[in-house]
């Protein structure tokens, strides 16, 4: 009697579960969706009741280049949303809180339930439903993969690109044709702030480089595409403070958008090859020219230059 009894108790645990299983939420949608574009177009428009001409447009341009794919499979949910230039890539675990469905990112907390054609998507914090129809398909398309391919990809040089700041690398010298000489340079990407008279502080990137026992900056904006115009054939300063709060300042010379230690003393190389620690950098642009306002302000250290000197030897 015993064994009858654990038998049935078992199979009675096993047919919970497999009504538990069939009443999931997440048994409801199984399978691929794209974006209802009518849908979305919709609700844009009604967030944007009242903008001008300029705003429709732009919204057109919004839709049409919209890519927003998910497949959900078991408990994980995999997809892209790239919308109005911001791209989100799903690869997570779905779960269930308060009859809800969440999928948590590391940098994303949204909420998706079943509709009659599909599911609707909406983060948190945001008052935009998305709808997305279900498909036939039991794959994301070729076009979604290539998506998520390049974002994964960007991502990973993004990621580098962050690691690397500050730490010196190999630069090669070329020639007019385009092509390597065989001869390279020490240099670090840094990240700086910028500001004049007008504007606030603001991002830019630093670019060091070590060339005849000197350094050399070129300053970027803060999308690292366009240099910051500097004055032109002029002689400034530079302030220096070092890690023991002395302050310096030094003679650099200005010229086709960069900045160069003077020949007569460049108190900053000679420091970073010969000692540890940071030394914040002050670029002041008036001190070349009346007619700018700008200073720039970064960081800058020995690190490992050392190990790059000595490979490019």
């Amino acid at each position: 009697m015993r064994k009858i009894a654990i038998s049935l108790f078992m199979m009675a645990v096993t047919l919970m579960n497999i009504i538990s299983c069939d009443t999931s939420p997440l048994t409801k949608i199984q399978g691929v969706y794209e974006v209802d574009k009518e849908s979305l177009k919709k609700n844009l428009q009604s967030e944007l009741e009242g903008e001008n001409s300029l705003s429709t447009g732009l919204l057109s341009v919004v839709l049409e280049n919209a890519v927003i794919e998910f497949s959900v499979r078991g408990d994980s949910i995999k997809g892209i949303l790239f919308m109005a230039g911001k791209t989100t890539l799903l690869d997570s675990k779905i779960t269930e809180r308060n009859d809800s469905l969440i999928i948590i990112a590391p940098e994303l907390e949204a909420y998706i339930s079943p509709t009659e054609n599909g599911l609707s998507y909406s983060a948190k914090g945001s008052d935009i439903q998305i709808k997305l129809n279900k498909v036939e398909r039991t794959d994301l398309s070729a076009e979604t993969k290539k998506a998520m391919e390049a974002q994964r990809l960007a991502a990973m040089e993004k990621e580098e690109f962050e690691n690397n700041l500050g730490k010196w690398q190999e630069g090669s010298f070329v020639d007019e044709f385009g092509d390597k000489t065989g001869r390279g340079f020490a240099y670090c990407i840094i990240r700086g702030t910028s500001e004049n008279s007008i504007t606030m502080k603001s991002e830019v990137y630093v670019k060091a480089m070590i060339q005849s026992e000197k350094l050399y900056f070129d300053i970027y904006n803060s999308s690292f595409t366009l240099k910051e115009s500097l004055p032109d054939s002029k002689f400034g300063k530079i302030k220096l403070k070092f890690p023991d709060g002395k302050v310096d300042s030094q003679r650099v010379f200005f010229y086709n958008n960069t900045v160069a230690e003077s020949e007569d003393n460049a108190l900053l190389f000679n420091y970073i090859t010969e000692y540890d620690g940071p030394v914040k950098v002050l670029i002041d642009l008036s001190t070349a020219s009346r007619i700018y306002s700008d200073k720039y302000q970064f960081t800058i250290e020995k690190n490992n230059l050392t190990e790059i000197q000595e490979s490019l030897r």
